[in-house]
């Protein structure tokens, strides 16, 4: 059995039915009344349109584009200072990616929940500073708060789940968290998704159970899409074929709407990323179950329509737990590569075309990344499953590595630039880990090139 996380948001256009005849439209660039024409505005493009007033990203061109975006270019792209770490003598276009020595990675202070939980697998800040973690309990969900120094404010455990793998805070200030309900006392019994709502102390405002009736169904992510709830995970696993799968419920846990994603018989989700333009990015895998897989990237728009799927080829099996945007609106997912044995990372661009594609072959042998989050500094922090905290430009190219022991499962920056990376235990099958967290600095401050 596998799991995961996500994000997701739909904007809900609400119009009144007076004075319809009166109400302007909006044009192709989404001004209200405006009269824009939309198409490719770039002079070398082949597609060129010479009446267009506003780029709608369609050009297309006879040649290739190199890095600098140069027609028929062979622009070098790199850091050009020489005083980066990752200088590039034989750059010729300066890409922005210049990164500086830091100094060392310093441990500001650790904190374990041995004594609340016994199972971890995410940790996200909340609007107070503080941090919500999801895990499990004696075989039952639990959520811990904490304050922004790690001291616990409160933890409950809830009789009506097994595990949950993901939580968030919601608008009104409480909790939406997501995971998985099996019984234990039939042989009959599958594993269902379980949704869970609650006030600001983890006092349940209302739960669900959603599943199929004799296959396994589990959750890995939530967001909320204004007051409306998105899930995703996977969905009709007989341990031989599953679906990816995405669904709204209502914000009192009434389904909405339904879709699933299939590329071979094996398809599941782990992590879902509401993007800038207001699409969503789901990241998984497809292939055969327990064999070949294939790195997956789906983007949907906000109502869960398809635009586009991947299926991503790397050495040997090959599978993302977690993306985030580029600076350059592509995506970067992370994961793991050479069957379970290596770091993976590949960047995809807004159309979904391949940028660059990272199998990172190392020993010992590592299970892969496990949670990636863009740095101030440029490039990426990342944490894998042997509790490495790994800093990559944005090439991939890895600048600065540690091993941090504690956690490995979730890793974010606050504002100031200090870590936090939290959670232990493993992402496939359903071990979890010793709830944990820690706040990280670099002893030095530094900026990027331009």
């Amino acid at each position: 059995m596998r799991y995961n996380f996500i994000p997701f948001i739909i904007i809900l256009f609400s119009f009144s039915c007076d004075d319809s005849e009166n109400q302007e439209s909006e044009d192709c660039a989404g001004v209200l009344g405006g009269d824009a024409i939309c198409g490719c505005t770039d002079i070398q493009a082949i597609n060129y349109d010479s009446t267009a007033t506003d780029d709608d990203g369609s050009c297309e061109f006879e040649g290739s584009v190199d890095c600098a975006g140069v027609v028929d270019g062979n622009n070098i792209c790199g850091c050009m200072d020489d005083s980066a770490v990752n200088y590039n003598e034989l750059a010729t276009f300066d890409d922005g990616s210049c990164q500086y020595d830091v100094g060392e990675l310093n441990v500001l202070w650790v904190k374990t929940y041995d004594d609340i939980g016994d199972a971890s697998w995410c940790v996200r800040q909340v609007s107070d500073g503080g941090f919500i973690i999801a895990g499990a309990s004696n075989y039952r969900g639990l959520l811990i708060k904490t304050d922004s120094d790690g001291e616990p404010e409160w933890h409950q455990t809830y009789e009506n789940s097994t595990a949950l793998y993901s939580a968030r805070e919601t608008s009104d200030g409480g909790f939406i968290a997501v995971g998985y309900y099996e019984c234990d006392t039939l042989p009959g019994c599958y594993p269902d998704i379980y949704l869970l709502k609650t006030d600001g102390s983890g006092t349940v405002d209302w739960e669900k159970h959603d599943g199929t009736s004799d296959n396994n169904d589990w959750a890995r992510d939530v967001v909320q899409t204004q007051d409306d709830f998105v899930v995703t995970g996977t969905w009709n696993d007989n341990g031989n074929n599953s679906k990816a799968m995405l669904r709204k419920y209502s914000s009192t846990g009434e389904l909405i709407w339904d879709e699933i994603y299939s590329s071979s018989a094996a398809n599941e989700i782990n992590s879902i990323l509401e993007t800038s333009d207001g699409d969503f990015i789901l990241a998984g895998y497809t292939g055969t179950q327990h064999g070949d897989y294939k790195a997956l990237l789906i983007k949907t728009d906000p109502n869960g329509q398809q635009i586009w799927k991947k299926n991503i080829q790397s050495i040997g099996s090959t599978e993302l737990y977690a993306v985030c945007e580029s600076p350059n609106g592509g995506y970067i997912g992370a994961g793991y590569c050479n069957s379970w044995r290596s770091n993976y990372l590949v960047e995809r661009n807004s159309n979904g075309g391949g940028v660059w594609n990272d199998c990172h072959v190392v020993e010992p042998v590592v299970g892969g990344y496990y949670d990636i989050t863009p740095s101030s500094n440029g490039g990426y922090y990342l944490i894998d499953d042997n509790s490495v905290f790994t800093w990559v430009n944005e090439q991939g190219e890895i600048i600065f590595s540690q091993y941090i022991e504690y956690a490995n499962m979730s890793i974010m920056e606050l504002d100031g630039g200090d870590i936090i990376v939290g959670g232990k235990g493993f992402i496939d099958g359903d071990d979890g880990g010793i709830p944990s967290l820690m706040r990280l600095s670099f002893s030095e401050t530094v900026t990027t090139g331009n």
